[in-house]
């Protein structure tokens, strides 16, 4: 054999060698190049497209983590599998905003502190020191669904009114209370959940121009009605609506309840109300009594003395002659 054809002979062998090498280690090859997909070829910043299927969360956390330059840490108590798609290329920030959806789907959420991201279960999340931030309602917040402490200054509604409008409103797993002293919500809760919940407390938190009015008496004297219409507030009376009757009985911040005063020198009524429809009901409710006396009756009759008593107490001889 010359050495031409002992040379071919053995290229021949090791080209079969190589090729069978690479046949028997070609799924290897494949499964390494899908689990680094993520992590090798994505340098942060691009646009990725997404296609998980059933994959790890940790492992689908530390891809995020690749594409965004994000530190992310997976608490050891979240486990499962996620499914994350997109038809096309996204931002990694749009990636980020669907990753925390899916966890959501699931129960986990993400919170951030200090730079750091953690993956942690949702009902903890309040308690992982997330981020907070203080604004006047209306007034644009953080934005996505990260887990967030949003503090709420109330400039005229009184904040323990709205903990049973928004309560509903808000996740189970997180909450709302109330600082009496500054008149503020507290609430943790999904960043843009909280950016609606800013929406409602801008249209709840206004100024009542007509909050204050002095209704004149006709017939009525106002040192006798005032109380009277005072107690039918207190008692919620159906003279005043049920439903506003009732959220005036059940008022506990005594800045925000319905006031009524005499004023004898002009004969008439001050009020103060917490919203112009309180006021309309109070308003009516005296309209009802302001009438004239029945025929007949003392008063229509002008059957009225004026003692005026040179040696008794005249408290004390009314309190005799009412009891006689």
């Amino acid at each position: 054999m010359t050495n031409l054809t002992k040379h071919r002979l053995h290229f021949a062998i090791t080209t079969i060698a190589a090729s069978a090498l690479l046949a028997s280690a070609s799924g290897t090859i494949n499964a390494q190049t899908a689990i680094d997909t993520g992590t090798a070829s994505v340098r942060p910043g691009e646009p990725v497209t997404l296609n998980f299927a059933n994959a790890d969360i940790e492992a689908v956390a530390r891809t995020m983590a690749t594409i965004t330059g994000r530190n992310v840490v997976v608490d050891p108590r979240v486990k499962g599998q996620l499914n994350l798609v997109t038809e096309r290329a996204v931002t990694p920030a749009a990636a980020f905003q669907q990753f925390l959806a899916a966890l959501r789907l699931q129960g986990f959420t993400v919170v951030e502190a200090a730079g750091l991201y953690k993956v942690v279960p949702e009902a903890d999340a309040k308690l992982q020191g997330g981020s907070v931030s203080v604004a006047q309602p209306g007034s644009a917040g953080p934005a996505g669904g990260q887990i967030v402490t949003q503090i709420y200054k109330l400039n005229y509604e009184s904040a323990s009114n709205l903990v049973p409008v928004l309560r509903p409103l808000i996740s189970p797993n997180n909450t709302i209370n109330v600082n009496p002293g500054s008149n503020a919500l507290v609430i943790t809760d999904y960043a843009d959940n909280l950016q609606r919940l800013g929406k409602i407390i801008a249209a709840m938190d206004v100024s009542n121009a007509s909050d204050v009015e002095i209704i004149p008496l006709q017939h009525a004297i106002a040192t006798d009605l005032a109380p009277l219409v005072a107690r039918l507030i207190d008692s919620g009376s159906s003279g005043l609506g049920g439903a506003v009757g009732a959220a005036a009985a059940g008022q506990t911040d005594t800045s925000f309840k319905t006031t009524l005063l005499a004023e004898p020198r002009s004969n008439a009524l001050i009020l103060r109300a917490a919203n112009p429809a309180r006021l309309a009901q109070v308003r009516a409710l005296v309209n009802k009594l302001d009438q004239p006396a029945a025929a007949g009756s003392s008063a229509a009759s002008g059957n009225i003395h004026v003692v005026y008593l040179k040696n008794a107490d005249a408290t004390k001889l009314a309190a005799t002659l009412r009891a006689a």
